[in-house]
């Protein structure tokens, strides 16, 4: 009644398009159309190429007849949709209210939330079912390998050997079990204090939780992305999300224009992005080295071995390393940690813009302009940078116990430490001549 107030809240139902890169991609890794070729065999001398003959006589580039010669058959990859693949699908509302508190001074607040489901995934379907043994000293979490396969020495775990049937390789089917839950609080405000000087703010809270971070890119890619603590098919676990962030700040400001002059800042911040404690190599034998989450050995428990112990207070005490890595770590003791269960801190930038007029020819003017980018890094190269963590290698294999059936893992003393990184500062000049 009074036209101060304006609320407004909504939904909606979205079904995304058919992934068509998705659907050529099923098309061509069919199972006849490409095969791959597995080198990493003690076994096999892999034949020197002849490039400049091969480009010279093309017909002398080799085939098929070489896999014959060394006897290597050849790993026919396939990938294909589950029976049960459905469109995702997106359910999304919103509640905002906005206050005008004078002409020049108003307030909001705004809720979304958001629910998607039906997301695309990829799996093994050719992965055995059931683990061949468990590691003990980690929480008895799987192997899906033998553990006679397991190459004592650097503790490489042939995937091949945890197939259902050897005719083919990886089985790669497309599911519909992802899922994503997403919550926003956006505060924001405007003031127009004096003239065309203003100040105005938004902050964003956010909470970003799925099952698995795959956007639907080649499927492989899939089995990547996710890190997994044992099995990974299982996507009964909703952890924060690779897209996560927590808090998100945003300023802006300018003076009222004196003489032609106009000056106006920027800040933008965010901050709580995720990453996680991860292992260099494949520990459940599932093909991929990269997405298995590393246990966190107790140094503190007297059963640990001496090498983890000390590995791991090293990292502890090391005063460059992130103190909620450390964080992370202690959380996670006794356990595997935790899918992006390490938390970044915030960081931000300022840039500012200076402006000219000079009033030429009637509504004519000229504008000169100068704009600083990250503002403090100008004023001293150690601010203004980012110093977010990625995936974390705490760990990497180096052998296998068979007697025991334990891995040997060596410890990363530099885990945490942050290297900067960011656009560093740039000043742009212009001028414009308006009519």
């Amino acid at each position: 009644e009074r036209g101060k107030d304006i609320l407004r809240f909504g939904g909606g139902i979205f079904g995304s398009d058919i992934n068509n890169y998705i659907m050529i991609n099923n098309m061509v890794f069919d199972g006849t159309r490409v095969a791959s070729v597995d080198i990493n065999r003690n076994d096999v001398t892999i034949p020197t190429p002849d490039f400049p003959g091969y480009r010279a006589d093309p017909s002398t580039a080799p085939g098929a007849e070489v896999l014959e010669e060394l006897g290597i058959t050849p790993i026919n990859t396939i990938n294909m949709n589950g029976d049960d693949v459905k469109i995702p699908t997106l359910y999304k509302a919103n509640l905002s209210y906005n206050r005008f508190f004078t002409d020049r001074f108003k307030m909001g607040v705004s809720f979304y939330a958001s629910f998607a489901r039906n997301n695309y995934m990829y799996t093994d379907a050719n992965m055995v079912d059931d683990p061949y043994f468990r590691l003990a000293d980690e929480g008895n979490r799987g192997v899906y390998v033998p553990a006679n396969t397991i190459d004592p020495d650097n503790g490489a775990a042939n995937w091949a050997e945890g197939r259902k049937t050897d005719r083919v390789g990886r089985v790669l089917k497309l599911n519909s079990e992802g899922k994503v839950n997403n919550y926003a609080i956006v505060v924001d405000g405007t003031y127009k204090y004096f003239e065309d000087g203003i100040v105005s703010f938004s902050y964003t809270w956010n909470d970003t939780k799925d099952n698995t971070s795959f956007n639907g890119d080649v499927a492989n890619t899939a089995t990547l992305v996710t890190m997994t603590p044992d099995d990974p098919r299982n996507l009964g676990s909703m952890e924060y999300a690779n897209s996560h962030f927590r808090h998100k700040l945003v300023l802006y400001g300018s003076l009222p224009t004196f003489h032609g002059f106009s000056l106006s800042f920027r800040y933008s911040g965010f901050g709580g992005t995720r990453y996680s404690l991860a292992v260099n190599g494949n520990v459940n034998g599932d093909f991929v080295s990269s997405n298995d989450l590393a246990y966190i050995f107790d140094p503190d428990d007297a059963a640990t071995p001496e090498a983890y112990r000390n590995g791991i207070q090293q990292i502890l005490d090391n005063p460059d390393a992130s103190d909620h890595l450390k964080e992370y770590i202690r959380d996670s003791y006794g356990k595997v940690a935790r899918r992006n269960g390490g938390i970044n801190d915030f960081f931000g930038t300022w840039d500012v813009s200076l402006r000219k007029r000079f009033n030429t020819f009637k509504s004519q003017y000229v504008e000169l302009s100068a704009d600083v980018f990250n503002l403090a890094n100008m004023l001293n190269k150690k601010w203004g940078a980012r110093k977010n963590l990625g995936k974390q290698n705490i760990y990497s294999i180096g052998g296998f116990d068979t007697d025991a059936n334990t891995y040997n893992y060596n410890v990363n003393p530099n885990t945490g430490v942050v290297a900067p990184s960011g656009n560093p500062y740039q000043v742009q000049l212009g001028i414009r001549y308006g009519f």
